[in-house]
C-alpha cells in the first residue's frame, strides 16, 4: 500500500469543492462531467492511514476519511466521546462520524464507494448482516453516495424508513422535522416502512414523512441535483 501522496490530496479537495459548487449557465456542467472521471482515478488510489487505526485490524475496516472541510468528529464504536477527525483516518464499522455547521467530509468505503457528508449530519458505518457491504445508518442531515466503477448493494437507515439500494448514485436527507428525502440517480431502490414500500428507478426522487408511507416524486434531473 502507497500514501497518497499530497499533490492527490490537493487535487481530491479542489474536484470536490468544484464539482459541488451551484451550476452556472455558462458551459461548467459539461466541465464537470468531464471531471468525474479524473475525481473517480484521484479517489480510487490505495493509500494507508497515518492516523491510528481503530481496534479490530483491517478486517473491521469501513472506511477511510479523504477530506476535511471545516468541523468533523468521530467516535469510536461503543464509546460515546467525538474527538476530531484527520484525513488519513480509518473507521471501523459501528464508528460514527459528524459534522458542523458549513463542515462536510468525504469518505472512500471498504468497497472504493465514496460518500460525501455534508453539513450538519450525523451518521453511523455499521456492517450488513453477514458482512456483505455496509450500512448508513443516518440520524440526520444529509450525505451523497457514488461508485463509478461499479453498481453497489448498499442499506441505509434514517429515522423514518430503511432501503435497499443497488446502483451507483443517490442522494439521502433526514431533516431535522423528520421528512426523509431519497434521490436516486442511478440504480434501483426499495424504500419501507411501517406505513408501505415503494421502488424508485434512475432519476426519481422519493419523500417520506412522519407517520405517512413513501411518496414519489416527479422525474428529476439528474445534473442539476
Amino acid at each position: 500500500m502507497l500514501l497518497l501522496t499530497q499533490c492527490a490530496q490537493d487535487m481530491i479537495i479542489f474536484l470536490n469543492l468544484y464539482l459541488c459548487r451551484p451550476p452556472r449557465s455558462n458551459g461548467r456542467g459539461g466541465l464537470r462531467a468531464m471531471f468525474l472521471p479524473i475525481l473517480w482515478l484521484a479517489l480510487g488510489f490505495n493509500f494507508q492511514a497515518s492516523a491510528k487505526a481503530p481496534a479490530g485490524g483491517e478486517t473491521n475496516q469501513a472506511g477511510v476519511v479523504l477530506t476535511i472541510e471545516g468541523t468533523v468528529e468521530v467516535a469510536r464504536s461503543g464509546t460515546s466521546p467525538w474527538s476530531t477527525a484527520n484525513t488519513n483516518l480509518v473507521l471501523a464499522f459501528g464508528d460514527s462520524l459528524r459534522t458542523g455547521p458549513h463542515s462536510r467530509a468525504t469518505v472512500r468505503l471498504s468497497d472504493l464507494s465514496v460518500l460525501r457528508v455534508n453539513e450538519k449530519t450525523v451518521l453511523e458505518i455499521r456492517s450488513q448482516a453477514g458482512g456483505n457491504g455496509s450500512l448508513l445508518d443516518l440520524q440526520s442531515g444529509s450525505s451523497y453516495f457514488f461508485n463509478r466503477s461499479k453498481p453497489s448493494s448498499l442499506q441505509f437507515h434514517t429515522p423514518l424508513i430503511s432501503g435497499a439500494i443497488r446502483g451507483t448514485e443517490f442522494n439521502l436527507t433526514a431533516a431535522e422535522d423528520g421528512l426523509t428525502t431519497v434521490t436516486l440517480l442511478e440504480g434501483e431502490v426499495a424504500l419501507n416502512n411501517a406505513q408501505g414500500e415503494l421502488v424508485l428507478q434512475s432519476g426519481e426522487q422519493g419523500t417520506v414523512e412522519p407517520g405517512r408511507a413513501p411518496q414519489k416524486t416527479a422525474v428529476l434531473n439528474a445534473i442539476n441535483i
